[in-house]
This record gives C-alpha cells, sequence and structure tokens, in this order.
C-alpha cells in the first residue's frame, strides 16, 4: 500500500515534443512595476490596431489578464486598480491591446519582413523604368537587383521612404539600369480680362517654357502649343520637381494651376525591332538638338557681348559657323563616349577573365599543398613507426642480458617469497580498523563492537582506536 501511494504521488510526465501556445500571440505591457500580458490570436492584433476588427472577443483568447500567460498567473484586481485606475478588464485589455508589444515569433517577424519587401519591390516595379526602352522591369528581376544590391528591408519604416531609399541604392551600385518614371503634368493659364490678348497669352506660354527649362526639364519633353489660344503647356518632369512645377504655375507672371494627366509615363504594347529602332534614333536626334540648342545659346550670348556694335545681318553666318562647328563637336563627343565605353567594356571582360584564371590558379596551388601536406604526414608515421619498432628491439635484447645476470638471484628469492605471498592472500585487511583477518574472522570482524566504535569515531573526525585501547573503554563511552 505505502508503495502505491508513493507511486501515486509522483508528477506524471508531460510528453516531450509536447509544444505549447502554438496559436498564441501575447501582448506585453510594463506599468506602475507590474507586467502585464493578454492572449491574442496571432493574425487578430494588427487588424484590431487598423480598425478593421473592433470585437474583443475575436481578438482575445481569453479576457482575463496575466502577469505571466505561460505559467498561467492571473493578475488580482487590486494591482489592476492602482496601476490603470479601473478593475474593468475589459477596458484594461484596449489599452495594453493599444499600447503594449506585440512578442511576434520568428517565422512572423520572416513573413512581415517577406511582405514588406514585396511591397517595395511592386513599387520599384510600378514607378521605375529604364531609361532608355522607358518600359519597367519584372517583379523577380526587381527582387534580384534587390539582393544584389544588399538592401535590407526595415519592418516599422515607410514604405514609400524604403521605396525612394532602394531606387537610390540600385542606382549607386549599378545593379539595373533604371530611374523614376516621368509624370505627365499640364500646367493650365488662367483666363484675364484681356481674353483676345494673344501676344499676352504667349508672353505666359514663353515664361513657363523658360521656367520650366531652367528647372531641368528637357525641351523634347515639352508639347508644342495647337494654336494662339491654347491655355495648356503639357510637358513630362521627374516625380521630385513637383513642387518646383507647382510654383512655377503659382508664379505671378504665370497665374496658372498645376493638373496631373498621368502618374507614370511607360511604354507599352510589344515591341518590334523597326520601331525600336527607329525609337533610339529620335532619340539620339533629340539629344542632338538640345546640345545644339544649348552650345548656340552660349555662342549667341558670347557673340552679343564681344558684338554689341555689329549688324545682325553679319553676324547670321558666323552663327552658323559655329552651330555648325557645335555640331561636328557633338559628334565627335558622342564617337569618343562610344569607344570610351567600348573600352571600358574590354577592361571588365578582361578583369574578370584575369580573375578566373587567379581562382584556377589559386585553386591548384591549394590542392598542391594539401597533397604535399597528405604525403609528409604518411612520412611521419612511416618514420614513427620505424622508431618504435628499432625501440622495440632495443629493448628486447636489454630484457635479454638483464635476465641472464639477474637470474641466480631470482631463483634464490622466489622460494622465500612464495610462502609469504600464500599466507598474505589468505588474509583480508579492514581500511577502517587497520587490522587482517583470516577469511572466516573478516565478516564477524565488521558486526563486532570494535569495529562499529571505529565507524563512529571515523564519522566525527576522531582517530580510530586498536583492539587493546578498545578493551580499555568504558562501556558508556559507545552506548
Amino acid at each position: 500500500q505505502n508503495n502505491n501511494n508513493t507511486t501515486m504521488s509522483r508528477q506524471i510526465v508531460q510528453p516531450v515534443n509536447q509544444v505549447r501556445l502554438t496559436n498564441v500571440a501575447v501582448v506585453r505591457l510594463s506599468r506602475g512595476g507590474h507586467r502585464f500580458e493578454v492572449a491574442c490570436y496571432r493574425n487578430k492584433i494588427v487588424n484590431y490596431r487598423q480598425g478593421t476588427e473592433t470585437d474583443l472577443s475575436e481578438v482575445l483568447q481569453t479576457e482575463r489578464i496575466f502577469t505571466n500567460v505561460s505559467k498561467g498567473q492571473f493578475a488580482n484586481s487590486k494591482t489592476l486598480k492602482k496601476c490603470f485606475d479601473t478593475s474593468n478588464e475589459e477596458e484594461v485589455c484596449r489599452f495594453i491591446l493599444a499600447n503594449g508589444d506585440v512578442q511576434v515569433s520568428d517565422q512572423e517577424r520572416a513573413a512581415q519582413l517577406e511582405s514588406t519587401a514585396r511591397e517595395v519591390a511592386s513599387m520599384v516595379s510600378e514607378k521605375c523604368v529604364h531609361p532608355i526602352s522607358r518600359r519597367p522591369y519584372t517583379l523577380p528581376q526587381i527582387r534580384d537587383g534587390m539582393k544584389a544590391a544588399g538592401f535590407m528591408v526595415h519592418p516599422t519604416r515607410n514604405i514609400k521612404q524604403q521605396f525612394l531609399d532602394c531606387v537610390r541604392l540600385l542606382q549607386e551600385k549599378r545593379v539595373l539600369d533604371i530611374e523614376r518614371a516621368k509624370m505627365k503634368l499640364a500646367i493650365v493659364l488662367s483666363q484675364l480680362q484681356e481674353a483676345n490678348d494673344h501676344n499676352g497669352l504667349k508672353k505666359r506660354r514663353d515664361a513657363v517654357t523658360t521656367f520650366l527649362i531652367n528647372e531641368g526639364v528637357a525641351a523634347a519633353d515639352i508639347q508644342p502649343s495647337t494654336g494662339d489660344n491654347d491655355t495648356r503647356i503639357i510637358f513630362q518632369s521627374d516625380p521630385s520637381l513637383y513642387r518646383r512645377m507647382d510654383g512655377i504655375a503659382r508664379h505671378d507672371d504665370v497665374q496658372g494651376r498645376l493638373e496631373i494627366i498621368q502618374q507614370c509615363v511607360t511604354e507599352e504594347g510589344d515591341v518590334t525591332l523597326g520601331h525600336e529602332l527607329e525609337r533610339k534614333a529620335q532619340q539620339q536626334q533629340q539629344r542632338d538638338e538640345h546640345h545644339v540648342v544649348q552650345s548656340s545659346g552660349k555662342l549667341a550670348t558670347q557673340s552679343g557681348a564681344d558684338d554689341n556694335n555689329d549688324d545682325a545681318n553679319d553676324d547670321i553666318p558666323a552663327l552658323s559657323d559655329k552651330l555648325q562647328s557645335g555640331l561636328r563637336l557633338t559628334s565627335n563627343t558622342d564617337t569618343n563616349n562610344d569607344d570610351n565605353d567600348h573600352d571600358d567594356h574590354q577592361s571588365t571582360i578582361t578583369k574578370v577573365a584575369n580573375s578566373r584564371k587567379a581562382q584556377k590558379a589559386a585553386q591548384k596551388k591549394s590542392k598542391k599543398a594539401k597533397r604535399r601536406e597528405k604525403e609528409d604526414a604518411a612520412e611521419r608515421e612511416e618514420k614513427i613507426a620505424a622508431e618504435k619498432a628499432r625501440q622495440k628491439e632495443r629493448d628486447e635484447r636489454r630484457g635479454i642480458q638483464q635476465n641472464s645476470t639477474a637470474g641466480d638471484a631470482a631463483t634464490t628469492s622466489i622460494s622465500n617469497n612464495t610462502n609469504q605471498v600464500s599466507n598474505a592472500g589468505d588474509t583480508k585487511a579492514c581500511n577502517t580498523c587497520g587490522g587482517s583477518f583470516a577469511p572466516h574472522e573478516y565478516r564477524s570482524h565488521f558486526r563486532s563492537d570494535w569495529h562499529r566504535y571505529n565507524v563512529k569515531l571515523k564519522m566525527k573526525g576522531c582517530a580510530t582506536v586498536s583492539e587493546k585501547e578498545f578493551l580499555l573503554c568504558d562501556s558508556d563511552a559507545f552506548f
């Protein structure tokens, strides 16, 4: 019966593979020197904080407030009253859900980072294009570029700010040829009292054009006006210049408003080889014209400063000659740039080839070094084995000589020691009392009072006594 009670009183052993709190998300809050926790469902906390879920029964697994969820320890009402000025658990639960820290697991954190990275990549794919083709990149290309550039996603930072950082990093690392897609905007000039004054409207359009070019908008991105009564100036601009464009529209000389026609201007549809070649030729022609316009403006200002007193008719052939020289300069610079790009490409190819050769050479050297190490280790083992064999032979030779000289002395001593060994083998010693006993006396000695007395002395740290001293002791000393 006693054995049954002892076995029943033992704690029941739980399975080792049991995983507790697998579907519980803990929201923790420290207040007034105490820790408070509530047990929630995993996917409902974010919905509650965003306002999409308002029912506490769908968020909380239980409306009780804990001090430790894993141990099942509840918070008492006095502590709640002291820290929250109320003992209503529903109000305290709402306060903890709104201001507490969510204990996120590794899998949930990884899923959150993955969703954030996916949002950033989709935003880059939607709002960025290739500089030449004006077509967006696919989502896998953006994700690969982010990994190659080493872009790290922040769990709490704004998505738009991370998008801007990602684009900046891709441009700095030159992983992808990428830029922000341009916005299609329009500045609408307001109708003034002199509505029929075409000269005043033209001056305002010219002022808008000059402002746009000064702010960095290319002349090719500005659409020409359709007539004298056209009050809309349509152009394409980088999204980072939006505030400046709004300032231009509100300028006193312009007196208009800014409208957004298209957020991102991208090329759409299938691509054909002829269309692509034609588009590249048009782009190159527009760039050449832009360079010519800039160079002609600079040359015109210089000629105007030098020849203020000359006639305008005399300046026309000089300007034409300078324009032709500017075109030659731009063509030469383009050819030089192409040559430089080709040289850079060849240099990168040679560098890659050299690096591969160096890697192969290093691998060969490492293999040779490993082979040499193995050969050296085998030689060392052979030398050690040979040395051990020689040492063994020397020891055997020395042993034979010593046995021959000491043979006579050993034969004489063996006869004397046989009797002592036979006698010593028949007795057994007691480590506590220090005596030796015959086999038939050895067991009875351990039951004797002398041995028990010595055991008590040894436990107290005192010295043991002999059998004669024990016989002289008084019986009161050990009873």
